[in-house]
């Protein structure tokens, strides 16, 4: 679902003739190896491939890059607080072009279940 959340995004980056997108990263694993190693050093195996990361990985192959690191970004424990700026720039941006049109991104649609038939989080003992 996260994909198709990207790429509606981009959809309407690209309707908008904008140059591109600016986001917040989450580096979802790097508590398992903050004790041995800084933030930006994580960051880096993570974008030279030496490491995945769960969040940022999927992001990066989306085609986001990598502007810089942000301390205090959440109070996720997973991530010690850090959290990547990263940017997705458009490749069919057209300096010229101007839009003048409200433009809507493509609709996607999910089934979900009634909530009678979903299990419950929980059982009584």
């Amino acid at each position: 679902m996260g994909g198709k959340l990207i790429e509606a995004r981009f959809d309407v980056v690209r309707a908008l003739n904008l140059r591109g997108m600016v986001a917040g990263s989450l580096i979802a694993d790097y508590h398992t190896v903050a004790d041995q190693m800084s933030a930006e050093q994580y960051v880096q195996d993570v974008i030279t491939g030496k490491r995945f990361d769960s969040n940022l990985s999927k992001q990066l192959r989306k085609g986001f890059q990598v502007r810089g690191l942000i301390p205090a970004y959440t109070i996720a424990e997973s991530s010690r607080g850090w959290g990547v700026e990263i940017v997705w720039d458009n490749p069919d941006y057209q300096p010229q072009r101007v839009v003048r049109e409200r433009v809507l991104p493509r609709r996607y649609t999910m089934a979900l279940k009634p909530a009678h038939m979903a299990q419950p989080a929980y059982r009584s003992v």
